[in-house]
């Protein structure tokens, strides 16, 4: 196990055999499954990814070009490592034309209208929402499969300048998109129409992320110190206090372990544990812990007895 991946991460996009840590000035490094890794650190575009996923081998995520104004998304196969893009030319019709702002070991690449604000995985297709514009469906060489409009809220009307999908899950014939301001949208895996929608009732703050599985229910990841457990959407929430905000979390034994600012946490099996950590917890892989200055640590023996 390294002890530093050597630059500071946002997040790790997880798959079955690797996984891929991403961070803050668009590295890329692909890692098995305990944390070593596996390929060179590179720069496949410029900035940040805003959202991936990993799925049937690929890497499919979105960045953007802020100084053009332009959002992209592209697939790169964890077969391979990465070139890093070229991106010090500055020439705008090369830029234009597809040639600096990836680099060449995509497969494929598309310019989009609009930035990708969050994105799941559905079998072999990739359900991503775009800020303002719409929920899609594309299939493993982007072809879209659907689209749907939007959601709008109308109990949400007044924060529609501020309001933004943040999370969208997979659950079995549906997906789920959230607001950050509690709205969540119920949509068809095979139309693309939504099913219903509705408002999380009761949350202590906006949200960043949730999370659903079968036996564990939900976890909504709010900004400041409080996260949510739901057995269901329609259930009364179960309100924690924490340290600060929650930035990661995996179900385990119908409940949840999670990590975040200057704490680790376990809900399960009706105990509830809070540690304290000296840095910032961005996500979990297993039992690890990856904070944001780049270093892994462990969850504490308490918590990891009960995983």
């Amino acid at each position: 196990m390294h002890t530093d991946v050597g630059f500071n991460p946002i997040r790790i996009d997880e798959g079955l055999e690797y996984s891929l840590i991403v961070g803050s000035d668009g590295q890329m490094m692909k890692i098995d499954q305990g944390g070593s890794p596996c390929s060179p650190i590179s720069h496949p575009f410029p900035g940040a990814s805003s959202c991936g996923v990993i799925n049937s081998g690929r890497w499919i995520g979105s960045w953007t070009r802020r100084d053009l104004r332009k959002a992209f998304m592209g697939s790169f196969s964890l077969d391979e490592d990465w070139s890093n893009v070229n991106s010090d030319s500055g020439d705008e019709e090369e830029i234009g034309q597809g040639n600096l702002h990836v680099s060449k070991s995509a497969i494929w690449t598309r310019d989009l209208q609009s930035e990708p604000v969050a994105m799941c995985a559905v079998g072999d297709n990739t359900v991503f929402a775009c800020l303002g514009a719409g929920i899609y469906m594309i299939d493993s060489e982007a072809r879209e499969i659907w689209r749907s409009p939007y959601p709008r809220w109308r109990e949400l009307e007044d924060l529609v300048g501020m309001d933004s999908i943040v999370s969208i899950v997979h659950n079995e014939k549906e997906v789920y998109a959230f607001s950050s301001s509690g709205g969540f949208s119920i949509i068809s895996v095979s139309s693309g129409h939504e099913v219903s929608n509705g408002i999380l009732s009761n949350l202590p703050g906006r949200l960043h992320d949730v999370k659903f599985e079968r036996d564990s229910g939900w976890i909504v990841m709010l900004h400041g110190r409080n996260v949510v457990l739901l057995d269901d959407l329609l259930s009364k929430p179960e309100v924690l206090r924490v340290p600060g905000p929650v930035l990661d979390a995996s179900p385990v034994n119908g409940g949840w372990v999670w990590t975040g600012w200057r704490h680790d946490g376990i809900s399960c099996a009706g105990t509830k544990e809070i540690h304290p950590r000296e840095e910032i917890g961005v996500s979990l892989l297993g039992t690890k812990v990856l904070t944001n200055s780049g270093s892994w640590g462990n969850l504490p023996d308490s918590i990891r007895l009960k995983m």
